[in-house]
């Protein structure tokens, strides 16, 4: 049984505690149970991150403790964002932290802003694409827009949250294609894909590290910039297809309370580096999820999501979410 398999099999059954054990010494080391929390839903994007991240730490001997990974679903994240706010100066409490994240804090006024969390690292970037259930008669974008302009306003497509990444990729695709498609939010992408299989919406935003299987869902066309490798290969990308302006690309980060200790953040940092450097992490998780393998440490992290919020602030003012 693979790797991945095997996280298949756990990222549906909450909370999973995995002993880990390393060696060398730090100005700071968990002395008890970290937590390791997930602001959506199990089987989605960043639980499998989680999870992938989990088993990277415990293959590599990178962190003597038992790790926790508890989902907490809610608000496209704001619910495990206040969550982790709360715990202070917890060292052993950490968060994945994405785009979706930290665009829900802009669009929803969360109480909960960037400056209230402490940035960890980053280790890779994500895409987005548009797709429908492979059973569907909706062979290609053209044939969703037909049938969109057939009955103006019909067309349900999914997405995970309001107001995060799914969400502004829905507006974009919306205002370039000039449809009248309806959004429907759910709390993850899992309930995403569950919704799209069940027939109960027409088509779906998604991204990659979501890993929805290529056998039953018909990827139409990808924001990214460029065409993905395989098995997304034969899926053109919004610009091939006309559509010069729908790209989007997310980060996929980690972060922590807000008065963690400086060197518990180099902890963090350290043992995040070690993970995106290691051949498991690089093949199981990078590989399998065609992402972009992007190692940034805490300070450039830091950097980087705040340029990244004015940028994401900026697109939902153009595409009419905020004003």
């Amino acid at each position: 049984m693979t790797i991945v398999k095997q996280l298949g099999k756990v990222a549906l059954s909450g909370a999973v505690g995995i002993t880990l054990i390393s060696g060398s010494a730090n100005a700071w080391e968990p002395e008890r149970n970290v937590e390791f929390v997930v602001p959506y839903s199990a089987g989605g994007g960043s639980d499998i991150n989680a999870r992938m991240l989990v088993e990277t730490f415990r293959q590599s001997d990178l962190v003597d403790a038992t790790i926790l990974v508890n989902n907490r679903p809610g608000g496209s994240g704001a619910v495990g964002n206040s969550y982790t706010y709360n715990k202070g100066d917890d060292n052993h409490t950490i968060m994945t932290f994405n785009g979706g994240q930290m665009m829900s804090m802009v669009t929803n006024d969360a109480n909960v802003q960037l400056e209230d969390l402490t940035p960890l690292g980053t280790l890779a970037l994500d895409t987005l694409l548009l797709g429908v259930a492979a059973d569907n008669d909706v062979e290609n974008l053209d044939d969703l827009i037909k049938k969109a302009e057939e009955d103006s306003g019909s067309i349900a497509i999914g997405g995970a949250g309001r107001g995060g990444e799914d969400h502004l990729a829905f507006a974009m695709i919306n205002s370039s294609l000039g449809t009248d498609f309806q959004y429907v939010p759910f709390g993850g992408t899992g309930e995403v894909t569950s919704a799209l299989l069940g027939g109960h919406i027409d088509a779906a935003v998604y991204k990659l590290g979501s890993r929805m299987d290529p056998s039953q869902v018909r990827s139409l066309a990808a924001l990214s910039d460029e065409r993905l490798e395989a098995p997304y290969d034969d899926v053109p990308t919004f610009a091939e297809l006309g559509y010069p302006d729908t790209q989007l690309m997310i980060f996929r980060g980690y972060a922590g309370p807000p008065e963690m200790s400086d060197e518990a953040v180099a902890y963090w940092e350290g043992v995040l580096k070690k993970a995106s450097e290691s051949e498991q992490w690089s093949s199981d998780y990078i590989e399998t999820n065609n992402l972009i393998g992007t190692f940034m440490g805490a300070e450039e992290s830091a950097e980087f999501y705040s340029k990244e919020k004015d940028r994401y602030t900026e697109k939902f003012k153009e595409v009419g979410i905020i004003e």
